[in-house]
């Protein structure tokens, strides 16, 4: 009688940890792919420094000032004097690059660079979102609802198109079960295939088209950059990360955008 009543509670510990287990991993999965809802708007002062100030967020590809003295310098090469504003969050998906737009301090914050003013905002995402398959949609959605926030506080977004990378040697340089079980996602949101960056491109200039955005923000085509990463490798450090040329290349690219942009008055 002893014994089955042992076995019993065994089988009733078994089940609550199993269902504790399907709980959280629930909770995991709806948290790190559910789109963010639209966050409340605050209120910010207008500074009334004229310089022209140009913002930039992000994930790795911001963090760390990586593109700040180069946009300056180059900036003023051509006449333009100007302030740069940074913040990026290393593996930041665009969920979170949103996210931190509204919070407080809290050593990721972007808020501050809205209550800066820029003039611009460029940014740089969808690396992270790719690499883990999180899907187009979510890509899309929050990179709109970022466009969206700029321009309420009439800063004009830089958006750079998802960056090419090496995708199908990022993944799999990773450890077994996260090789894996992003394998299995792209199965459900790529149709299998790993290389997604194409289809978030078009993901994001379908809902630009669609949410009559177009217009409103400078779209900087990331192959003027590289095409395609295996015949371009001197631009990267590792497979999801520029190296010193790629990042003078890029900015470059910005720049003659900017330049273009500031020559017509815009």
């Amino acid at each position: 009688m002893g014994k089955k009543s042992e076995i019993n509670k065994l089988k009733v510990v078994f089940s609550g940890s199993l269902i504790i287990l399907v709980i959280v991993s629930s909770l995991y999965v709806i948290e790190k792919f559910s789109c963010s809802k639209e966050l409340p708007f605050y209120s910010i002062s207008v500074p009334e420094d004229t310089t022209l100030t140009i913002g930039i967020i992000g994930d790795s590809w911001v963090a760390g000032k990586k593109l700040d003295s180069i946009l300056h310098y180059e900036l003023l090469g051509r006449g333009y004097g100007n302030k740069i504003l940074s913040s990026g969050q290393a593996g930041a998906k665009s969920k979170l690059v949103y996210q931190n737009l509204f919070e407080e301090e809290n050593g990721n914050s972007s808020k501050y660079i809205i209550e800066n003013r820029p003039d611009y905002c460029i940014l740089i995402a969808g690396v992270n979102d790719a690499t883990v398959h999180v899907g187009r949609r979510y890509y899309s959605h929050h990179i709109i609802l970022i466009i969206k926030t700029l321009l309420h506080y009439n800063i004009k977004p830089v958006v750079v198109s998802c960056p090419e990378f090496g995708i199908k040697e990022t993944i799999e340089n990773m450890k077994f079960l996260k090789r894996n079980r992003i394998i299995i996602t792209s199965y459900f949101n790529n149709k299998g295939e790993i290389d997604n960056i194409k289809a978030y491109r078009n993901s994001l200039n379908e809902l630009l088209e669609s949410e009559y955005l177009r217009d409103s923000i400078m779209l900087i085509d990331f192959d003027n950059v590289c095409i395609d990463y295996i015949n371009c490798q001197e631009l990267y450090a590792n497979p999801s990360h520029l190296n010193s040329k790629g990042v003078e290349k890029l900015v470059r690219l910005v720049v003659d955008e900017l330049v273009k942009e500031l020559s017509s008055g815009g």
